[in-house]
């Protein structure tokens, strides 16, 4: 028989400590119960470049680099059973897929054969039409465009996301542009996902957006914006190098992250649009292993 040490009662403190604070986080609202830090995945339109060439080799790169769920941005000339075979291949599991407003517009049924190919759950439209600056007149026809298409998707258990692109922030009678399509778009079948980089530099605030509208940003692009970026052009204006690791930009990662997991954001993506995208995806990953949560 052993007799107690100083360090047996720590641990057998320490041990009624855990039972006791484990019983009332039990006791706690689901709403104030702590919340684990999200899971990070990988938009794979990061590694465009790559895949372009050597798809396989590409997803067993993303599973090497220690990803598990994957964004899929193109099909790459395959089909969507193959990609899936590829995703299986490398233990990857994709929860989103991308789609041209083309594709949905004229022939959403093989948008949802493609995605429940592929087993995500959620389509994205990447764009709505627009010459500019998206347009009150603009946001009216994209937000009934949503709802029909999201509509359709939800008879094959599939939801659909608009992605922002920090066009959608010109004045409007609702407020914003966007709030015209929040307000617009029924969440029963069209919602979100933010993409932090672009509310940005449209001059907006990711974790305000996120708690003006809670529950409707299912998906999420975490990026960063180099510093000294002018901000405010479109999207074509932006170059590739502008795209930094997280952490390194003007972006307040962590605030947009805290709000996202308070307001009901349920994929992180990290989406790297640099060149040399396979370097900065690991400073990111380390960036968020260290980041205080």
């Amino acid at each position: 028989m052993r007799i107690p040490s100083d360090r047996d009662e720590l641990k057998t403190g320490r041990r009624a400590f855990l039972k006791t604070a484990g019983a009332f986080i039990a006791t706690l609202p689901v709403s104030a119960q702590p919340k684990p830090p999200p899971r990070f995945g990988l938009q794979i339109y990061s590694l465009r470049y790559e895949a372009s060439k050597d798809l396989p080799a590409t997803l067993a790169l993303i599973r090497k680099m220690g990803f598990e769920e994957v964004e899929v941005s193109g099909l790459y000339e395959r089909s969507a059973a193959d990609y899936r075979r590829l995703l299986d291949d490398n233990g990857l599991k994709a929860f989103s897929m991308m789609a041209s407003y083309g594709q949905l517009d004229k022939d959403v049924a093989s948008a949802a054969d493609d995605a429940g190919r592929l087993g995500t759950p959620y389509v994205v439209c990447s764009t709505l039409p627009q010459k500019r600056y998206m347009t009150d007149e603009e946001a009216r026809s994209g937000a009934e465009f949503l709802n029909t298409r999201g509509e359709a998707l939800a008879k094959s258990d599939l939801r659909l996301c608009y992605h922002t692109h920090g066009t959608e922030f010109a004045k409007s009678p609702d407020g914003t542009i966007f709030d015209t399509l929040m307000k617009r778009t029924d969440p029963r079948f069209a919602n979100f996902e933010m993409d932090i980089y672009w509310i940005v530099y449209a001059h907006q605030d990711p974790a305000k957006l996120l708690r003006r509208y809670p529950g409707r940003f299912p998906l999420m692009h975490v990026k960063d914006i180099r510093t000294n970026t002018r901000l405010g052009g479109l999207p074509r204006d932006v170059l590739e190098e502008e795209s930094v690791p997280l952490g390194t930009g003007i972006v307040d990662i962590p605030t947009a992250l805290r709000a996202a997991r308070e307001t009901g954001t349920l994929h992180y993506f990290i989406e790297d649009e640099a060149v040399d995208a396979t370097r900065q995806i690991p400073i990111s990953l380390r960036y968020l292993a260290n980041m205080s949560w």
